[in-house]
């Protein structure tokens, strides 16, 4: 996180908070800071078999999805080019950095992990657990690829999304015993004009401010003598893209910090560079009658709808 202001970062994720207070919330989808354990309940639910937190709604019990805002501390999303990408997952760090309410949204998983894990026997599970870092508590999250074992229903299986593997790398990878299915989908979006919109995970950056959807689950893990275990874990469902500005003032300072060391290592350099730009103002001054194009000016007129427009192409 060098070069980015991560106190200011904390106010930029309360702002957040407060603007999505009541959006992007729905009967199973809940923002973390505002979870009750006594809201959910438990059931044996999915593909692969795992005992998930529910909640109630209309449509009856379904997955609660419970959503936290902070900036991404680390990730690792697709595409995935790698011929193990059958053991790999998507994942994603998050912080609070000094926000009040993301506070809030750990002490409340930890509860309702606590809930979970009490309708398995004493000691047969592992229970998620909040990491501390430099910067405070962080929040990690992550959704396999793929559901191993030959007893996948084909009803289950779904497609990977175009912008997900975009070169068909993961798809190759699926077999009868090696399954895509919708419990290993993670939807990547970006908030833009009071809208959801699909998102190239590839523009994620660290240090984005974002809002992670992320399930409460246990899965069967291997046995210690008799006894079954399981694990605790959030699964990954949604990143959603709120905020880029202190992402785009870590680049530019990281930026103007590189010039300035060049400089200091070549002095000389610096200051031929400098009168170069002066020559070649002076040069275009008294060139005004020069039309010859230039790749420059064709790329100046590329809008920011072109841009968008070539961003939803690829994403498709």
């Amino acid at each position: 996180m060098d070069n980015y202001d991560t106190k200011e970062a904390g106010i930029l994720i309360s702002k957040w908070v407060e603007e999505m207070r009541t959006k992007l919330i729905d009967d199973y989808t809940i923002a973390a800071a505002n979870a009750a354990a006594d809201s959910v309940t438990v059931s044996e639910a999915g593909v692969p078999k795992a005992h998930k937190v529910l909640l109630r709604g209309k449509d009856g019990r379904r997955e609660a999805v419970f959503t936290v805002i902070g900036a991404i501390i680390k990730k690792a999303f697709p595409p995935v080019n790698s011929a193990r990408a059958h053991l790999a997952a998507q994942e994603i760090t998050v912080g609070g950095l000094g926000d009040a309410t993301f506070g809030q949204s750990i002490k409340n998983l930890d509860n309702v992990c606590y809930k979970l894990s009490v309708q398995f026997p004493e000691g047969s599970v592992d229970n998620w657990a909040a990491t501390t870092e430099d910067h405070g508590e962080m929040l990690q999250a992550a959704c396999r690829y793929f559901t191993m074992g030959k007893n996948t229903p084909a009803e289950a299986k779904v497609p990977f999304a175009s912008n997900v593997d975009p070169q068909k790398v993961l798809q190759k990878l699926t077999s009868e015993s090696i399954s895509h299915c919708e419990d290993n989908d993670v939807d990547y979006l970006e908030w833009k004009n009071e809208k959801l919109v699909r998102k190239n995970p590839i523009g994620f950056r660290v240090g984005d401010i974002v809002q992670v959807g992320i399930s409460v689950c246990a899965f069967k893990a291997s046995k210690t003598g008799d006894m079954p275990r399981y694990m605790c874990k959030l699964v990954l469902r949604s990143v959603t893209l709120l905020d880029v500005s202190m992402t785009r003032l870590k680049m530019k300072q990281r930026a103007q910090a590189s010039r300035l060391e060049a400089e200091r290592k070549n002095p000389n350099q610096a200051l031929n560079a400098r009168a170069f730009k002066r020559t070649r103002a002076q040069i275009d001054s008294d060139s005004e009658d020069d039309e010859l194009p230039s790749a420059r000016h064709k790329m100046g007129k590329l809008t920011i709808e072109d841009v968008i427009m070539d961003d939803r192409k690829s994403a498709q």
